[in-house]
């Protein structure tokens, strides 16, 4: 059975809240845990995994859609948002290679404790970052409003292209769903969109 949610996080941390979640599982929402290893990268900051990872499969947003299961996905949502907000408090840091100190991005505002990927189609894999800059109430208001926008997004690239009349395996058009404190929008951006933004200025 195809899981609608699977929590990645470090094999080193105990994770009492991700268990919690995970004992949420039902027949009709496959909720899993997996455990990673601690890796070396040489990437941009979003490219790099997060220390936890949600990620939601297009199975969680079709009970949106069912009207015999949208309290379970009410209750998962509101479990999840206080789920990644309650990791967001935790800091992460990056550190550079002695060979390129310059390479981290000096104006990078993005969690690096917790993200979220939606993979909302075969064609569409949404990467969510968590903005460390959105504090108090206005947390949850950046939650509510990223789940709406995942929604929205899940309901057009069915419509546009359902999965069922798909019939080869093909890489999903990969984008990146990031939080903007000042407009108090959610930016949704391409890889070449987010390169612009975070990268160091001469």
């Amino acid at each position: 059975m195809e899981e609608a949610i699977i929590i990645s996080w470090p094999n080193d941390i105990d994770d009492a809240d991700a268990n919690e979640i995970i004992g949420l599982s039902t027949n009709d929402m496959v909720i899993i845990g997996v455990r990673t290893e601690t890796e070396l990268w040489a990437a941009n900051e979003w490219i790099i995994p997060t220390t936890f990872i949600v990620t939601v499969t297009n199975l969680f947003f079709r009970t949106f859609f069912e009207e015999a299961n949208k309290d379970v996905y009410k209750m998962i949502k509101a479990r999840l948002k206080k789920y990644i907000n309650k990791r967001r408090e935790l800091k992460t840091k990056l550190i550079a290679s002695t060979a390129s100190p310059d390479k981290l991005s000096k104006n990078y505002d993005q969690s690096l404790s917790i993200s979220l990927k939606a993979r909302l189609h075969t064609r569409l894999l949404i990467n969510v970052m968590i903005s460390e800059k959105v504090e108090g109430e206005e947390t949850d208001q950046m939650l509510e409003g990223m789940f709406q926008i995942l929604e929205l997004l899940y309901q057009n690239s069915q419509q546009q292209l359902p999965e069922e009349k798909i019939v080869d395996e093909s890489r999903p058009e990969e984008v990146y769903l990031v939080a903007n404190p000042e407009t108090r929008q959610w930016d949704i951006l391409n890889p070449k969109q987010m390169y612009e933004r975070y990268k160091n200025k001469k």
